[in-house]
C-alpha cells in the first residue's frame, strides 16, 4: 500500500496532478470549461516528486499531468498522459457534450484524431482548424492543441504567419474557462508574449538547461549498448 504525503493524497472528486509546465494546463482548462470542481496537486519536479513511489503509483511513467478521480462510492480511477486525461474528463463529466461529441460518432473520432496529433500539425494544416479543430464547436481537440499554438514562439514558430491559427487561438483566449485554466497553478509562462520579454530571458534559459539535463539523464540511464547517432546530445 503506497503512502501519500498528506497534502498530496487524492481528495473526493477530481484531482489534477501537475506542474507549471505546458501539458498540465490542458486539464485545468477542460475542468474550468465544464465548471467541474477539482483539487490541483502540485508535483514538485525540482524535488523529484515525479519519481517518488506515491506519484508513480498514479503515473508509472513519472510524468505530468495525471489525474485521480475519487468517486462518491469511494472507488477511484487513475489516468495519466494528457490526451487520456482529457478523454476521461470528457467521458465522466461532459454529459451535455460541451467540449466533446458522443462516443462512436464520426465527430467523436475526428476529435480523438486531432487530440492525438503531434503538436506541430496545426500550423501545417491551418485551414482545418477554422472555426474549430474537431468540428463546428469547441472540443477537447481544441484544448489539446491550443496550448502548443499559444506557445509557438517557444518552439521557434511565428503564429502571425498563420492567420487562421492566430484567429482561432485568439478566439479561445477570450473564453473565461481558458482564461481561468491558464492561471492554474500559476499564470502560464510559455506563451508568445512572455517568452519574447527581453527582461525575462534568464528564466527561459534556465528552463532550457534543465530540460537538456533531464534529456541527458534519461539518455544516460537507458542508453545501454545502443550506437549513438550524430544528433545525440546536440543540445546539451
Amino acid at each position: 500500500m503506497v503512502t501519500f504525503p498528506p497534502e498530496k493524497a487524492p481528495k473526493p472528486g477530481l484531482n489534477i496532478y501537475g506542474f507549471a509546465s505546458v501539458k498540465p494546463y490542458k486539464l485545468a482548462i477542460a475542468a474550468e470549461e465544464l465548471d467541474v470542481p477539482y483539487n490541483y496537486v502540485h508535483v514538485d519536479m525540482g524535488a523529484d516528486e515525479h519519481q517518488s513511489e506515491w506519484y508513480t503509483s498514479i503515473n508509472p511513467n513519472g510524468r505530468v499531468p495525471a489525474l485521480v478521480h475519487v468517486k462518491e462510492d469511494g472507488t477511484s480511477v487513475s489516468v495519466f498522459e494528457s490526451g487520456a486525461c482529457l478523454l476521461y474528463i470528457a467521458a465522466e463529466f461532459d454529459k451535455e457534450y460541451k467540449i466533446s461529441y458522443p462516443f462512436g460518432t464520426p465527430e467523436y473520432w475526428k476529435q480523438v484524431s486531432w487530440a492525438s496529433t503531434v503538436s506541430n500539425r496545426p500550423c501545417r494544416h491551418e485551414a482545418s482548424i477554422s472555426p474549430f479543430v474537431g468540428g463546428d464547436r469547441l472540443t477537447i481537440a481544441d484544448i489539446a492543441i491550443f496550448i502548443f499554438a499559444y506557445s509557438a514562439r517557444w518552439c521557434g514558430v511565428n503564429i502571425d504567419e498563420f492567420s487562421n491559427v492566430k484567429a482561432w487561438c485568439d478566439k479561445l483566449l477570450q473564453r473565461p474557462g481558458f482564461q481561468r485554466g491558464l492561471e492554474v497553478p500559476k499564470p502560464y509562462a510559455f506563451h508568445d508574449e512572455a517568452v519574447s520579454n527581453s527582461d525575462a530571458q534568464e528564466f527561459y534559459i534556465r528552463m532550457r538547461k534543465l530540460g537538456s539535463r533531464a534529456i541527458k539523464a534519461a539518455t544516460d540511464k537507458w542508453h545501454g549498448d545502443m550506437v549513438p547517432v550524430p544528433s545525440d546530445h546536440a543540445n546539451y
